[in-house]
């Protein structure tokens, strides 16, 4: 499949990143995730990025939900814990690029992460942990943290917390692909009718 046209990109990138952190919250939250969300999600990190990021995510349809956050927070904001959580990945994601050691050791163990999930699902406990682990040893030591507002009984629960973990993971490597896409500080500020727009294309061409 041909690569996107960069402003597709950036809106499709940054409907990953939003869709990521929303289930984050969810987690959080309720415990709980949307398993096709999620997966959505962690395909980012687990399958081969051929220059399309519909390809790599499964179809636009599977980034509907990150379509419609991105279309509300470009209108009308209202959720400040999602807006911190997605500046926040954006800044540590710049942060990280500058970290080579650190990108290594990243590169590294999605590979690893990348063959477990060719033997289990993408969202099975193995890959999900393993993910986790690596958010762990890498980006989690980038400051100042993201720190995630929640129930405590989900918070400290050792399985919600490697969701957590691994969306983060993924909601980092959407940050990439909209900084890989021309995406920037002066595209949101400048750009967003046009960013705006292409959202409200994307979402009318949507499928389920």
């Amino acid at each position: 499949m041909n690569a996107e046209a960069p402003h597709q990109a950036q809106a499709l990138a940054l409907a990953a990143l939003y869709q990521a952190l929303a289930q984050v919250r969810m987690v959080a939250t309720t415990g709980r995730w949307d398993a096709d969300d999620a997966e959505t999600c962690l395909r980012g990190l687990t399958v081969e990025f051929q220059e399309s990021l519909d390809g790599l995510y499964g179809g636009t349809g599977r980034l509907r939900t990150g379509l419609q956050q991105l279309h509300t927070q470009l209108s009308q904001p209202q959720d400040m814990d999602l807006t911190r959580y997605a500046v926040m990945a954006l800044h540590l994601e710049r942060k990280l690029v500058k970290r080579r050691g650190m990108l290594s050791t990243l590169r590294t163990g999605l590979d690893q992460a990348r063959h477990q999930a060719d033997y289990f699902s993408i969202t099975h406990e193995n890959v999900v942990g393993k993910l986790a682990d690596l958010y762990q040893n890498t980006v989690s030591h980038l400051t100042p943290r993201i720190m995630v507002q929640g129930k405590r009984e989900w918070l400290e629960d050792p399985q919600r917390a490697n969701q957590i973990r691994a969306l983060l993971l993924a909601a980092i490597r959407a940050a990439t692909l909209w900084r890989q896409a021309g995406g920037g500080r002066l595209q949101l500020i400048f750009g967003r009718a046009r960013l705006q727009s292409t959202t409200n294309q994307l979402l009318d061409g949507a499928t389920t």
